[in-house]
């Protein structure tokens, strides 16, 4: 419950996304606003509410129900059957919220939080109705009311997205505790809660007003981050206090409900101002955050709003006034057509606005009177929390497509954190472990199977190393170097002999081995030996020699260089009858008793040179002395 000093704050936030199912406003004293065109019209509607309240189109734009937590009014603006005297509260901050049920299109939940935590109605704690769309001709009936989950808490409730993309979040805060209540709906009702201590305890003030109950609190759309307003007072004497506002920023994770990494800012809290938290709304791009807070500066009415930049390296040095002045801002809320809308009190029959809520500082702009209403405005703007229903995301598990180098394997891991079930996974490889190591390419898929779902992700292992080939051996002329080349291949090359060229010019035999490493940090080698041999072939044959048993000269043999592919020697006698043939390169010949004298010879042989086969034919003559 609020009792308006002379300035409020700012409106809780959809965003500039947000599908048809957010287009119908009905909020303040039977204000409201249809956003069906893209731009918003005024209306009138039966609701009426001093704060909280919320709304529910379904997926074509048809209007189905709204409620200021305490009532609940149909398409037709007929209160439901059933749809009174719900435990939330026309002067609840966020009194409800509407989560549509999974697995049943026709069914819906509104949780509501309590009015200062009870002390208005009696009724200290979070609680559900279920709204049933084909009862009552299709304009719904609420056929369960109020069923309790914890208490006390105070005014603060919102939701998001689980990380599955289909289960939902819905978070509370505990009065007189610093515990944040964190509910998981699923096919199988309302799970929980998730409970983490964080931050301030939220206790009730020594003039009893209970501000730390009141303010609002906002999870961004990307389901990371929690954005928390509330006030608190502190005595200074017997008779008089001193008023802060605190706004709190907590990652949030949406797999397990859990809160962690607190930042915090406050505002006032001396004799000069006098300041309490409300309104909290996150930019679409989920690190820019607005808040608004209202109160005395100087004994003069003032509210104010202004943004954080989460992505700054001290996020809370950034708070940046947007706007000023002595009127008053409810909450804020991101709306269809891209704006960041901030309620206004004291009768206003406007809403005030930022047109560019993700531009960082001043650059996101201020309108004053930037939408006319039928109506007044006052605190509460619609609670919602997203843009459902969404699909499920596209790769829900963490695999990730991987690069697999050369003998290596890899670990794909498909752990699915849960707060209150265990999955089973089954692989497409057979196995059902949270993971599998693979050593080879391929298509994996898994299959994570919850009580109310069954995730399933596919990842693509590919092996990496830049392919290339040095070749078959290589055999060169012991004076000819020769040059080793991989051919065009790409990455960070690195040859056996220190080398980082290319290519590698070598003149030793040997094994040259070659490694590559691509962009992904895979390396792949490849190795070729190299043979040497002398390409040289020169053949000596003498002209005389003189088979007499001294020893010296007895024998007729060639003298060569290397080995010949091919070889064959003719001798003969000085009328050309052949006397002796042989085509072994180290044959011997000892004139086998001819008479001293000239003979001729034909002499044919072959080698393998570095250009190739050469061959060479000779004619000659050799004199035998005795």
């Amino acid at each position: 419950m609020r009792i308006p000093p002379v300035i409020p704050a700012i409106a809780l936030a959809a965003t500039c996304s947000a599908q048809v199912q957010h287009g119908f406003w009905p909020f303040g004293f039977n204000a409201g606003l249809d956003f069906s065109s893209g731009t918003p019209v005024a209306i009138s509607t039966p609701l009426s509410t001093d704060e909280g309240c919320a709304s529910i189109r379904d997926a074509t734009g048809q209007l189905l129900f709204y409620t200021n937590g305490e009532n609940v009014w149909d398409r037709n603006g007929a209160v439901m059957p059933n749809g009174t005297g719900l435990f939330g509260n026309f002067s609840t901050s966020q009194s409800a919220l509407i989560v549509p049920m999974p697995d049943d299109p026709q069914r819906y939940y509104i949780f509501t939080a309590p009015a200062e935590a009870g002390t208005w109605n009696g009724q200290p704690n979070a609680a559900y109705s279920i709204v049933d769309m084909s009862a009552n001709g299709g304009n719904g009936d609420v056929v369960i009311a109020n069923v309790v989950l914890d208490g006390p808490v105070t005014e603060r409730l919102t939701a998001t997205r689980h990380a599955n993309g289909r289960d939902v979040w819905v978070l509370y805060h505990a009065w007189e505790s610093d515990a944040y209540l964190a509910y998981l709906v699923t096919c199988q009702g309302v799970e929980g809660p998730v409970v983490t201590h964080i931050g301030r305890s939220m206790n009730g003030n020594p003039d009893g007003s209970g501000a730390s109950i009141i303010g609002c609190m906002r999870i961004n759309d990307q389901g990371t981050r929690l954005a928390s307003a509330w006030g608190n007072l502190i005595p200074y004497s017997t008779t008089d206090w001193w008023s802060s506002t605190y706004f709190d920023v907590m990652d949030f994770d949406n797999s397990t409900g859990q809160l962690s990494d607190l930042l915090s800012d406050s505002i006032g809290g001396t004799a000069e101002l006098f300041s309490r938290g409300y309104g909290v709304e996150f930019a679409p791009n989920g690190h820019l955050v607005y808040l608004s807070d209202h109160g005395l500066e100087n004994g003069i009415g003032y509210s104010t709003i202004r943004q954080y930049d989460l992505s700054s390296t001290d996020p809370m040095s950034t708070g940046t006034i947007v706007v000023q002045a002595n009127r008053a801002f409810g909450s804020l809320q991101m709306a269809p057509d891209g704006r960041l809308y901030a309620a206004r009190l004291n009768g206003a029959t406007f809403l005030s606005a930022i047109p560019e809520p993700d531009v960082a500082g001043a650059g996101c702009g201020f309108i004053d009177q930037a939408v006319a209403l039928t109506n007044p405005s006052t605190w509460g703007l619609p609670n919602h929390w997203d843009t459902y229903p969404t699909p499920p995301p596209v790769d829900p598990v963490a695999l990730r497509d991987t690069l697999l180098c050369a003998g290596a394997s890899v670990t794909l891991d498909a752990t699915w954190t849960h707060p209150f079930h265990t999955p089973a996974y089954l692989w497409s490889t057979g196995e059902t472990t949270a993971s599998i190591t693979v050593s080879s390419g391929g298509r994996y898929t898994v299959e994570v199977q919850l009580p109310c779902s069954t995730l399933v992700d596919t990842v693509e292992v590919r092996h990496g190393g830049p392919a290339f080939s040095l070749g078959d051996e290589v055999s060169t002329c012991d004076d000819v170097p020769a040059t080793l080349d991989p051919g065009p291949v790409q990455g960070i090359l690195h040859w056996s002999t220190g080398d980082t060229t290319r290519t590698l010019t070598v003149q030793e035999a040997g094994t040259y081995t070659l490694f590559v490493t691509d962009t992904a940090g895979c390396t792949a080698s490849d190795a070729v030996t190299v043979h040497t041999r002398n390409c040289r072939c020169p053949l000596y044959l003498p002209n005389s020699f003189t088979p007499n048993g001294d020893g010296i000269n007895d024998v007729l043999a060639a003298g060569m260089d290397c080995t010949p592919t091919a070889f064959a020697l003719e001798l003969y006698d000085r009328w050309g009858r052949s006397l002796h043939r042989t085509t072994d390169p180290a044959f011997t010949w000892t004139g086998d008793d001819l008479p001293v004298g000239v003979y001729a010879y034909t002499l044919d042989y072959a080698w393998q040179a570095q250009e190739g086969m050469r061959r060479v034919r000779r004619n000659g003559s050799i004199t035998l002395v005795r």
